[in-house]
């Protein structure tokens, strides 16, 4: 009880003081800027913001209350408002704060882009160094680390694919990141995504079955515990490219539970269908059946395109060819049997091979 009585007087000399001074109690820059964050964990940015903003006030070098604002401002939408806070908190402090640099990252291109994340792990390598390398913060940073390492690889084999060194970083900074934090799922999935761009489906495989594994059995209820939706969206795609349709079901189907709005997922599920109806053998009903279920999955993801922002225009156009192909094929549920029962075996097998079999006709995710 003792300790609690002095607590209870220090606050009260401290409000009496203030009483005395004719104002309130000033609240310290850690004060604000945690009142900050707790508004920010609520959604509840404008008000957040208020709270940095008086942080910036008392102190304006405060490269925490920066990084602060500049994430309020790219919730806000406010791109070049938060560069301008990053880019001060880079020249205030360049050596440490890795999360300035992550987030400079993610707004630049090409090797611009590999740069800012390069300088963030220099940044997290440095922290890593000064703490004990069997704690939980020192874990959190080695995934750090390797996610950084994940995200310059796919900038060399996308933007930067054409760099006469690109297939080379892409191994380098994959080994790196393997050997920071060798149970890092997203590692070996950009491994398997490697050894397709260089056609060993085999490895792909290998590199992909050893990625699940690492979080299989972890509780799927825990978004710290398994990679991110979009990150497994990534991951059916690769399925896709390695034939395995059943395991690209199985994740899709978890995905749509965790998010129902998600057009990429929708267009995945119904182009999935859409493939399994193709493979052998399958029975007439078994292929109207499944391109019915990738007509509603496709039909869904062209009109949620229509509801929500989307710019990918392209996997837009894909589905709507599908469905047009589709319904070309296998009438709706709400059409009369009578009128289409003489005519849908043949029907089927006569167009079958018209619907997306032209080669070049890709998926559009």
């Amino acid at each position: 009880m003792g300790p609690r009585r002095g607590k209870n007087i220090n606050v009260v000399k401290k409000s009496s003081a203030a009483k005395k001074a004719g104002g309130k109690a000033e609240h310290t820059v850690d004060a604000l800027l945690a009142k900050a964050r707790g508004f920010m964990d609520d959604n509840k940015y404008e008000i957040a913001f208020k709270y940095v903003v008086k942080a910036l006030e008392k102190e304006e070098s405060n490269t925490q209350a920066l990084l602060l604002a500049a994430i309020i401002q790219l919730e806000s939408g406010e791109i070049d408002l938060a560069i301008n806070c990053l880019n001060r908190c880079v020249d205030i402090s360049p050596d440490r704060g890795f999360e300035k640099y992550m987030y400079l990252g993610q707004l630049s291109i090409e090797l611009e882009a590999v740069k800012y994340f390069q300088l963030g792990i220099d940044a997290m390598q440095r922290d890593l160094s000064e703490l004990p390398q069997d704690g939980e913060m020192a874990a959190t940073l080695r995934r750090k680390m390797a996610e950084a390492y994940v995200a310059m690889t796919e900038i060399y084999l996308t933007d930067c694919c054409f760099e006469a060194d690109a297939e080379k970083k892409c191994e380098q900074f994959l080994e790196q990141g393997a050997k920071i934090d060798p149970e890092c799922p997203e590692i070996y999935q950009t491994i398997a995504s490697v050894r397709l761009s260089q056609d060993r489906q085999d490895d792909a495989r290998e590199c992909l079955s050893k990625s699940m594994s690492l979080w299989a059995d972890k509780d799927m209820n825990d978004p710290t515990q398994i990679p991110s939706y979009e990150n497994r969206l990534a991951l059916v795609r690769l399925l896709l490219e390695l034939g395995d349709r059943e395991k690209a079901l199985a994740i899709l189907e978890r995905l749509q539970k965790e998010d129902d709005e998600n057009i990429d997922m929708w267009y995945l599920y119904g182009w999935t269908y859409h493939l399994q109806s193709e493979d052998e053998p399958t029975s007439r009903e078994d292929k109207v059946e499944l391109l019915g279920s990738a007509r509603e999955c496709l039909k869904q993801a062209v009109k949620l395109s229509s509801m929500l922002e989307y710019d990918n225009e392209g996997l837009i156009d894909h589905a709507r060819e599908l469905i047009a192909a589709i319904d070309a094929v296998v009438p709706h549920p709400d059409e009369s049997e009578s009128d289409n029962d003489n005519e849908l075996g043949a029907n089927v097998a006569d167009e079958w091979d018209e619907i997306d079999s032209d080669e070049d006709v890709e998926m559009g995710a």
